[in-house]
């Protein structure tokens, strides 16, 4: 049915929740400060929320990569440059490339079915690119549409219109955008106006807007 998949990468095709938490206990702990499991729970709220003010175009990307750490240590009353904590975690992160379930061999069948393949993700080129090398994926793929280098975010129609410009011989009707969130994967498709395929491993939600719904990412191989 469908012959171009945009992928989602983190928590889609990377186990995005495994390499933050390991990547945020690093900085704090190189900070020479004891690390609590609360800490993550705090930073992950207040993360949530600045990037669902990027999504929705209400700050920009440098001001929540430079300042959320600032924010964060600002809780606990310790000043610290919030630019050189977001370069010490982006180093531990981008040595984090933990795979999903049935991740690579999914990706390597839709190869053998003749699937163009293109990553569709919100985040820092440099470390996209390689999280996806150390795992062992970036061959497989067409191209890589993250959001750094296209200038927009997901879910904006601005961010698909690139990928589109892009994308050799598309043809929409054949194009599906994979991932995890209904905020930018499955919203940014309906804004597209083409097909959406929600990731959940856990219980599906009952209104998701998606055209499909999966629990493991083999079953992409029956589209």
């Amino acid at each position: 049915m469908y012959r171009i998949f945009l992928l989602d990468i983190d928590n889609t095709l990377l186990d995005f929740d495994a390499a933050e938490e390991q990547s945020f206990k690093k900085m704090i702990q190189s900070y020479d400060l004891e690390y609590r499991e609360e800490m993550l729970a705090q930073y992950k709220q207040m993360n949530r929320h600045l990037w669902d003010l990027l999504e929705q175009g209400k700050i920009g990307r440098d001001e929540l990569l430079n300042t959320r750490f600032s924010q964060f240590f600002g809780l606990y009353d310790v000043e610290i440059s919030g630019e050189e904590a977001e370069g010490r975690y982006r180093k531990y992160l981008g040595n984090s490339s933990q795979l999903m379930p049935n991740t690579k061999e999914t990706l390597v069948r839709l190869k053998e079915m003749g699937k163009q393949l293109y990553s569709a993700s919100n985040g820092v080129y440099s470390t996209q690119i390689q999280r996806l090398e150390q795992a062992g994926l970036l061959h497989l793929f067409d191209g890589m549409f993250i959001s750094e280098k296209v200038g927009y975010e997901k879910p904006s129609l601005q961010f698909f219109q690139y990928c589109f410009k892009n994308i050799p011989n598309l043809e929409k009707g054949k194009t599906i955008m994979v991932g995890d969130s209904i905020s930018s994967d499955i919203q940014g498709a309906v804004n597209a106006g083409i097909d959406s395929c929600l990731f959940c491993p856990s219980d599906p939600p009952l209104l998701s807007g998606a055209t499909h719904t999966i629990q493991n990412l083999s079953e992409l191989l029956n589209f």
